[in-house]
């Protein structure tokens, strides 16, 4: 199903999500950096082998959500970039117009479902 071409009044609602969604995050990212490079004062209070065991993999979640959280941002950054281009909706495989329904649950999307199905059959 083809989308349209957002109307101004929609890009910024779209804008304003996307800013919303980049303040959440990067509020994210610096607690997850805080919980995956702890100060050595922090590193210090733990004797407990079995607290160590938990650290590192209390260490390894952050840093894996930390990644994911950056990537999401940068995706959300270009998401505000395409809205100042006049690109913003607009599948980058295929140039059709992605639908509505799915930028309003992915606003950072840069390709409609199809081609996003193809690329992520492709690897």
């Amino acid at each position: 199903m083809a989308g349209r071409k957002p109307r101004p009044e929609e890009i910024e609602r779209f804008r304003a999500v996307l800013s919303h969604l980049r303040r959440v995050i990067a509020g994210d990212i610096g607690d997850l950096e805080n919980d995956a490079f702890p100060t050595d004062a922090e590193r210090a209070s733990t004797d407990n082998p079995a607290d160590n065991g938990s650290d590192s993999f209390n260490q390894e979640f952050s840093l894996e959500l930390l990644a994911r959280d950056e990537a999401t941002l940068g995706e959300i950054v270009a998401a505000l970039e395409r809205c100042e281009s006049g690109a913003f909706g607009r599948c980058e495989s295929c140039e059709a117009w992605i639908p509505k329904a799915r930028l309003e649950a992915m606003p950072y999307a840069r390709n409609c479902i199809e081609c996003q199905r193809q690329l992520e059959q492709a690897g």
